[in-house]
């Protein structure tokens, strides 16, 4: 089934947590995995079919393509890259990359602008989409032109790559994404297309290149088989996709159902990061919210994905002794925010940015959401668990009475920026119309009118389309964005700043991320900078560094750092949320009960 190709990060929670202010169990700031955590491995039996209930499907199969949580979610169980996350309850030590198809997470030079990697013997292509064994790749090991051909896909038009900033980095990756070179030439194989070996040469320092060949986009793909599927106007790889990990794609009818079974020519001595102890996957989609939460309380699936309990639900589970020992209530390294558009009056003014950022009551959007089970209000860019962070208590330089705003010096900052009686120029004013962003949209057009803002244009189209209709697209002359969300793409902050604070990312086409607009050559290179730093303490004062500037430009406000709020039926063993790989139960590791099931 053709797709559209997706160009835009979706928000992690697709539909928001809405309600319910209570506290609740969850995990540690150490980050036990309580309740569920980890069982005795030896007690765990393999066998059973694991029942997922979700509302909404994944972007894509193709692993170049996707850039939806669900699809990166789906990829832990039947696709691998060079590195991945471990299988471990401690937050911490799961941002601890280790190898996955590689022997090690990469050997850089001296100034981390060339990395070097052997792949494993023994992994090999299992079957592709619908278990179909096909010549020359099923059972046959995965080698260098395998992972060189990966790459590329996501540069070739037909498939409509997802997230090709990441590798523009390399030698060869413009040229080649103009048409003008055959190849990426900065993908080596030297000991030829069959070997063992690959080498990435850069442009530039990048200290964090091992965390970049841990997305799905690097995932092996045969050249042959696939050229086939990637010569079309559209590719269909989508539908032929080759399994490399312990489960393989057996059906897939979109916004119906995905079904996966186990990949029979996966090697578990090869894999140190997916025990696979069920035999199958029968994820059904299409739930009603609502409905997908009381199939997983009643036993009927095991997990939610995309399924959250919400409003009553949530109150019920949380107040249930019982229920509240299924729920995992963890970060999950996603900010909202409101943003303003630095091209357009007066957000070009830093006192109205300024004004705008103390005037927003961020505690009555944080209750709209649902209260502290949904997490913390953020004060800065970069959330917490992350190199970066700014500690609230520690920074907040836009601070209020309980963070519910402070009109009185948002209008003398907009008195002293010569807007003494407001501001009454026309503005498009864009949010979305379901719930609970509609509520959210009400609430900053309260503040913003009380302020002086009086000619605002509101639109609030159905999420997330706000997002593609409007946001990312420049032509819009979006001026203040309601219902904005990003979530780390690995875990480290250049996946917050690059995409969405460097202005050279600006881009006039339909796909822009940088939603404000904002080009500062100052940040732009103090960005660049941190990014050539390998991960560590220095970098990480880098990037604090580089989130006060952010913060302070004032161009965003931001106003909730998200938790996830999960449910899980009685008899699921070996429940670890992972932050870093899915933001999700890290549904390869778990085992049922009874396996029979």
């Amino acid at each position: 089934m053709a797709r559209k190709k997706a160009w835009y990060r979706v928000f992690a929670a697709v539909v928001a947590v809405m309600l319910v202010a209570a506290a609740c169990g969850g995990g540690d700031d150490d980050g036990d995995a309580e309740p569920g955590g980890e069982e005795e491995t030896e007690d765990l039996q393999s066998g059973g079919i694991l029942r997922i209930a979700g509302t909404s499907d994944v972007d894509f199969m193709d692993p170049a393509a996707a850039y939806y949580t669900l699809s990166s979610t789906l990829m832990r169980g039947t696709q691998r890259q060079l590195n991945t996350y471990p299988n471990v309850a401690d937050l911490d030590e799961q941002s601890t990359l280790v190898a996955d198809l590689a022997t090690d997470t990469g050997t850089p030079n001296e100034d981390s602008t060339e990395w070097s990697y052997t792949l494993k013997d023994g992994v090999m292509f299992g079957p592709a989409l619908g278990g179909e064994e096909i010549e020359g790749v099923t059972g046959e090991e995965i080698v260098c032109d395998d992972m060189k051909y990966g790459l590329e896909r996501i540069y070739i038009p037909s498939v409509g790559g997802g997230y090709p900033f990441f590798y523009d980095v390399l030698e060869g990756a413009a040229e080649f994404a103009a048409g003008d070179a055959d190849e990426i030439t900065g993908i080596e194989c030297p000991d030829g297309p069959d070997g063992k070996t690959i080498v990435f040469h850069l442009t530039e320092p990048t200290g964090d290149w091992p965390y970049r060949v841990a997305m799905p986009a690097v995932t092996p793909v045969p050249r042959e088989y696939a050229e086939q599927f990637d010569s079309k106007k559209d590719s269909d790889y989508d539908n032929h996709v080759v399994a490399s990990g312990p489960y393989f794609v057996a059906n897939w009818e979109p916004e119906e159902q995905i079904t996966l079974e186990r990949n029979p020519h996966w090697d578990s001595s090869t894999d140190d990061v997916r025990p696979a102890y069920v035999d199958g996957v029968d994820w059904k989609l299409g739930f009603d919210n609502d409905v997908g939460v009381q199939q997983v309380l009643d036993g009927d699936y095991h997990i939610g994905l995309d399924v959250s309990p919400q409003g009553p639900s949530l109150e019920q589970v949380v107040n249930d002794p019982d229920l509240s020992q299924r729920l995992l209530n963890e970060p999950s390294q996603c900010t909202r925010f409101i943003w303003m558009n630095a091209t357009i009056e007066p957000f070009d003014n830093q006192q109205v940015r300024e004004a705008v950022n103390f005037a927003i009551d961020r505690a009555n959007l944080k209750r709209l959401q649902g209260g502290p089970t949904t997490g913390p209000i953020a004060t800065s860019v970069i959330p917490p668990g992350m190199g970066g962070h700014l500690p609230p208590e520690e920074y907040n330089p836009f601070e209020t009475p309980n963070m519910q705003g402070d009109m009185e010096m948002a209008k003398q900052l907009m008195a002293e920026a010569g807007y003494p009686d407001g501001f009454d120029g026309a503005l498009n004013f864009v949010g979305a119309s379901d719930p609970p962003h509609d509520r959210y949209a009400e609430s900053v057009r309260a503040d913003l009118e009380e302020l002086g803002f009086t000619n605002l244009k509101v639109k609030t189209p159905a999420f997330p389309n706000q997002y593609t209709q409007f946001y990312q697209v420049t032509d819009s002359e979006t001026a203040i964005g309601t219902s904005a969300g990003w979530c780390k793409d690995y875990p480290d902050a250049f996946t917050y700043f690059d995409p969405l604070w460097n202005g050279e990312n600006i881009s006039t086409e339909g796909s822009n991320q940088v939603y404000t607009e904002y080009n500062d050559p100052d940040l732009n290179q103090a960005i660049a900078d941190a990014a050539a730093i390998e991960p560590g303490d220095e970098r990480d004062a880098a990037w604090q560094e580089v989130n006060r500037m952010a913060t302070e430009s004032a161009f965003w406000v931001p106003w909730t750092w998200d938790d996830e709020t999960i449910i899980y039926s009685e008899g699921l063993l070996n429940v670890m949320y992972n932050q870093a790989c899915c933001t999700h139960i890290d549904w390869p590791s778990v085992a049922l009960e009874e396996s029979g099931n």
